[in-house]
């Protein structure tokens, strides 16, 4: 069997962090009903990664991840800060689309 559309831009994003020196956690990691596509770390800051594909670039950010996807995504995040020995959690969106030549690479606002 294939690999699925999706999983094929989950690695293509994974590649694309670890060239940047971020370290990898964990892919498709689960937290009770929580679902995060990429846990990785860089220095002292754990990063929960969003990865999304769109055939047109969506204008706003919301557009991409919503308000609900983001709360269940630092949820997640919390719960793994300890056991990572990190003293910050962030969101991060790595976004595909065939307009662009290059993905998205795009730190999802917590407040």
């Amino acid at each position: 069997m294939g690999m699925q559309f999706y999983q094929k831009y989950e690695i293509r994003a994974l590649n694309l962090l670890l060239r940047d020196g971020y370290t990898f956690i964990a892919k498709d990691y689960r937290l009770g009903h929580h679902q995060a596509d990429l846990v990785v770390k860089k220095r002292n800051v754990l990063y929960v990664v969003e990865v999304k594909y769109r055939k047109t670039i969506p204008e706003e950010a919301w557009q991409w991840v919503t308000s609900a996807q983001i709360h269940r995504l630092l949820k997640l995040g919390a719960g793994l800060l300890r056991e990572h020995q990190c003293s910050e959690l962030q969101l991060l969106l790595v976004g595909f689309s065939n307009e662009l030549d290059t993905p998205i690479l795009l730190p999802l606002d917590v407040n």
